[in-house]
């Protein structure tokens, strides 16, 4: 059974540029790309003094067929520029819980979307699109911004920052998976924080004694770290990692990602709760300031155990008791 790379258009050339970094993904682990269009009903307003909205069926239908034909020639054109078996479908409803349904129907194994553009891929996509699909997608998303779109369409080289939770080790089989079948290599990256305590970046210092356990708290990340690492080198993938003490989490992978220039960012994100400020904070600036497709995944309920994670891709140590 195949398990296809969804690609969620809405007309525009943005969107479109997703095509190749699913056309790459689909010739690595040989899967069709299916594309996926979604038609909102187009209303027309009356005249009169109070306005009220109404279905214009003519008018309905002629963007819908103008939209099908969009579609169908898309689907052509790709197909012989990547050479790869191309499926598409024109939807009608909502745009982010069509792509999800769609993607569920056929237990796509990637979406690949951009994050611009026009329609339902709005400005703010990451607050509403994107945040929806990424929340309720049965499976990984890779999102681009615009100035990821501008690096090169490769998956030589991961980069998945991690926190010591279940959650964030969610996004490990999957980009397993992915890094075999590109043969990639992965670097896993996990900062410890001091807390703010007085002086924290002081307290870092070289030669200061370590007043609150950060050294012991960064000695136990790297050995949780490489216990990851063994079993992605048992499977014949290459893979380094660093464990890096930093008071702002978010900056330091920001930081690491334009150090060692990675293909592409994977991370779980968590859906619920509190730790659905992840979604305006972290993925969002990765996506926005890193300059690199992120591979996202929401773990299942069951998976997700955001009660042990304090901050996100971040160790919190505590000060010694008193």
């Amino acid at each position: 059974m195949t398990r296809p790379i969804v690609v969620p258009l809405d007309g525009s050339a943005l969107a479109i540029a997703a095509l190749p970094r699913a056309g790459m993904i689909a010739t690595f682990l040989k899967e069709p790309i299916h594309l996926v269009r979604v038609h909102v009903p187009v209303l027309a307003y009356s005249a009169a003094e109070s306005p009220v909205a109404f279905p214009d069926p003519a008018w309905d239908t002629s963007v819908r067929e103008a939209a099908q034909k969009w579609l169908i020639e898309t689907a052509a054109k790709a197909a012989a520029d990547l050479k790869v078996k191309v499926t598409w479908e024109l939807r009608v409803g909502s745009p982010s819980e069509e792509v999800v349904a769609a993607a569920t129907e056929r237990n796509a194994h990637t979406i690949v979307c951009t994050t611009h553009g026009h329609g339902g891929w709005a400005a703010q996509w990451l607050g509403s699109v994107a945040d929806a699909i990424i929340r309720h997608s049965p499976c990984p998303v890779l999102a681009m911004s615009e100035d990821a779109l501008a690096g090169p369409a490769g998956i030589a080289h991961i980069l998945v920052p991690l926190d010591g939770s279940q959650t964030a080790a969610a996004i490990v089989p999957h980009v397993r998976e992915l890094a075999l079948a590109a043969k990639a290599t992965v670097d896993l990256f996990r900062v410890v924080a001091p807390p703010w305590v007085g002086d924290a970046v002081t307290a870092v210092q070289s030669g200061m004694i370590d007043r609150f356990g950060v050294d012991p708290a960064a000695d136990i990340a790297k050995t949780e770290l490489d216990r990851v690492a063994e079993d992605l080198r048992y499977a014949g993938i290459h893979t380094t990692t660093l464990v890096e003490v930093a008071t702002n989490p978010t900056r330091a992978i920001i930081d690491r990602i334009g150090e060692s220039k990675p293909d592409l960012v994977a991370m779980s994100t968590h859906g619920r709760g509190l730790s659905r400020l992840f979604m305006g904070s972290v993925a969002d600036k990765v996506l926005r300031a890193g300059g690199r497709p992120v591979f996202c995944w929401r773990p299942p309920r069951e998976i997700s155990d955001e009660a042990d994670a304090v901050g996100m891709f971040a160790t919190s140590v505590s000060g010694p008791a008193a």
